[in-house]
């Protein structure tokens, strides 16, 4: 179950700049936010995606990077 939260700050965040890939640390630096607060908000937007490794040149198998989706 996905809720909606309306004043989401991260999606406002990540829709300035749609095509940008940003880790979940500068996410919640620039926004000044606790982490857990930040994943929350992540987690329960339809709009922004979680990106894989290779998108960013990483060969982890997953990261904490994020973009927009519309």
């Amino acid at each position: 179950m996905v809720k909606t939260v309306s004043p989401n700050e991260v999606e406002d965040y990540l829709k300035k700049n749609p095509n940008k890939m940003v880790s979940l640390r500068n996410i919640y630096r620039d926004l000044s936010m606790k982490r857990r607060k930040t994943l929350w908000l992540i987690n329960n937007s339809s709009h922004i995606r979680k990106v894989t490794p290779i998108e960013v040149g990483c060969g982890k198998y997953k990261v904490h990077v994020y973009t927009y989706v519309e």
